[in-house]
Formats: C-alpha cells, structure tokens, sequence
C-alpha cells in the first residue's frame, strides 16, 4: 500500500514540474495551531453528537413537562 502511495506522490510531482506550477520549493498550507488540532476534531465530533440527540429526542416528553 506505502509503495502506491509513493508512486502517486511521484506521479503528482513529475505532473507538476512539467506543468510549471510557477513555484521553486514545496507549498506548505498554513495550519491553525498544530497541537491544539485533535482538540478540535473533538468537539466538532462532540456537537454533532449533541446535535444528533437533540434532534432525535426533540418529539419526545419523558418528564411529563408537556403542556396539555
């Protein structure tokens, strides 16, 4: 599997430079705060847990709080 992944990357490469991307060195996108990153996967799967069960259970009244 590594092996494909490596002949594509040199595959994107070689398309690349023949295209001219206008550029010397590799591009690097810039990353909001490295670290703080598998926080943020967290609570962006935690709200959509919260979503998920907010919408779920919205039609249901287990306390009884339901006006008549």
């Amino acid at each position: 599997m590594l092996k494909h992944y490596y002949r594509l990357v040199y595959w994107k490469r070689r398309i690349g430079r023949a295209l001219g991307s206008g550029r010397r060195g590799p591009r690097r996108r810039p990353r909001l705060a490295p670290h703080l990153q598998p926080f943020l996967v967290f609570g962006a799967l935690v709200a959509i847990a919260v979503a998920a069960s907010a919408l779920a259970g919205a039609g249901y009244d287990d306390f009884g709080w339901a006006r008549p």
